[in-house]
This record gives structure tokens, sequence and C-alpha cells, in this order.
């Protein structure tokens, strides 16, 4: 790869590091914590890809007085010398190029944050082993629910204390979540005006490259949701019905449910 190549590459990956950090979309990619080390190593990249021009620019005009002063260049045979010294230097492959790509594409279309569609190919969070039905997930002593009215809760927070929490704090406890639409396939493909949903929240410990699901099966819709919707939720959590089911899954009745935009954080946080 020539110099000039690495050099733009060097400089295109900064600008395009900077770009999300700046703009707060790197919350679609990594956990809030990295912002400054993807700030630091933005700054790195630009920094360290204008040095290498503004020297490479330099190296050149030195070479080209060096050259000059050698009566290289000027017409008197001494260019086809020149030529033959470096020819290796001056390649014509261009499959180098297409390492740009990627770094030219993440400044001008930033890819959106994990939603329903990426849910088939990603795992849901375990709090039980699913290869043991059998085996009861170990009991906790979770905190008391905060005192006022339907709290907000995490959604996986929501899942573990269903499973887990010894002093069963959720039993009757109206509560409200936060989240995106899931719509089953198979119950979209066989029964389209069923209003049966899942509320389903992304979950990362470092990145996405660690994102898993976690969701609620949600009971009392009125009505069919969109896949990706964001809704607040407001309900209460069935008693036993996250034992019950195969997946661990808690079922929400729902009390009411409005429309929300997306938060800036998409992403709850994984223990």
């Amino acid at each position: 790869m020539k110099r000039e190549t690495q050099n733009l590459l060097l400089l295109l990956i900064g600008a395009a590091v900077l770009w999300i950090t700046l703009d707060g979309s790197y919350l679609r990619y990594v956990k809030p914590s990295l912002y400054l080390y993807l700030l630091v190593s933005g700054v790195g990249f630009v920094l360290l890809a204008m040095v290498a021009i503004i020297r490479d620019i330099r190296c050149g005009k030195a070479f080209d007085e060096r050259d000059y002063a050698f009566g290289r260049g000027d017409g008197l045979g001494g260019g086809d010398v020149l030529d033959r010294d470096h020819g290796h230097e001056h390649g014509s492959g261009r499959a180098q190029w297409l390492l740009l790509a990627p770094a030219a594409a993440l400044l001008l279309i930033a890819p959106p944050a994990l939603g329903a569609g990426a849910a088939v190919t990603s795992s849901p969070v375990q709090v039980a082993p699913r290869d043991l039905p059998a085996a009861q997930p170990k009991l906790l002593a979770f905190p008391p629910l905060p005192p006022e009215p339907a709290p907000t809760l995490p959604i996986v927070d929501l899942v573990e204390r269903a499973l887990q929490d010894s002093s069963h704090s959720l039993d009757g406890r109206e509560v409200t979540i936060r989240g995106f639409v899931i719509r089953p396939k198979d119950l979209e493909q066989q029964h389209p005006d069923a209003p049966d949903a899942d509320l389903a929240r992304v979950v990362i410990t470092c990145c996405v490259a660690d994102a898993r699901y976690v969701l609620v099966h949600l009971a009392g819709m009125r009505e069919v949701i969109e896949d990706d919707a964001w809704l607040e939720v407001r309900g209460v959590v069935e008693t036993g019905s996250a034992q019950r089911d195969p997946d661990r899954t808690p079922t929400f009745a729902v009390s009411d449910y409005r429309r929300i935009e997306a938060p800036d954080r998409p992403y709850e946080r994984g223990r």
C-alpha cells in the first residue's frame, strides 16, 4: 500500500471515530464509559495522519530539490535513471483503496442501533440455564423497589427479579418498563391481526459484539404495534410466569402504555 493511501486511511479512521463520538452515535456500538477512550483515539489517529502527511510533503520537496541539484529530471536523461531506480514505488495496484470504503461509509452512513431485526441472530439473556428446565434458579435478596407508584425498572432487572427475587418484590406490584416491540414471527405470519408482542431491550457488557436480548411477553395489548416501536408500559408481572416459560421469560400484564421516542442510550447494561 502506498504511503498516500496509508495516510488517507488513518485520517479517515480518526475522523470517523471523532464523528461518532462527538455526535453521540457511538452509543449504538459501545457503552457510555468508553467515550473518553474513543475521543483520545480519534484525536490520536488524526494527529498521526497529519504528522505523516506533513512529513511526506517535506520529504518530497527535499527529494525534488536534491534531484534538481544533481541535474536529474532536467532533460539530460537523468529522469529516466530516476524512474528506473524508483519504479517499484509507483505500482498501479488499486485493491488497497477498498480499505477506505468502511471508514468513508461510517462518516456518511452510520449504522443504526440494534433492534428487532437482529433479534433472530442474537442470544437472549440467560438468567437461568435453559438446558436444565427442571432446575430452579438460585434465589437472591434484591433491594426493595422504590416507594413511588409504578416505579420504572430496566427490563433486565425486572426479568432477574421475576426469576430470582427471594422476597417476591414484584408480586402484585405495578411497575413501568421501556423498550421496543418485537412481534413473534410465527404469530405475525399466521395471525397478523393478533396484538400479542414482546417488549425487549438489548443488553451489552462492553459493546455490540457481546449484545444479547432480554424481553418480556406483553399480555393485554389492545392493538397491533409494529416492530421497533418504542413503548413505555405499565403493568404487573404475572406471578410464576417466568418459571413456567421454557425460555424463562416473564409475562407482563399491561394496564397502560404509550409510544415514546427511542432513547439516546438504547442499550441496557449487563452484569
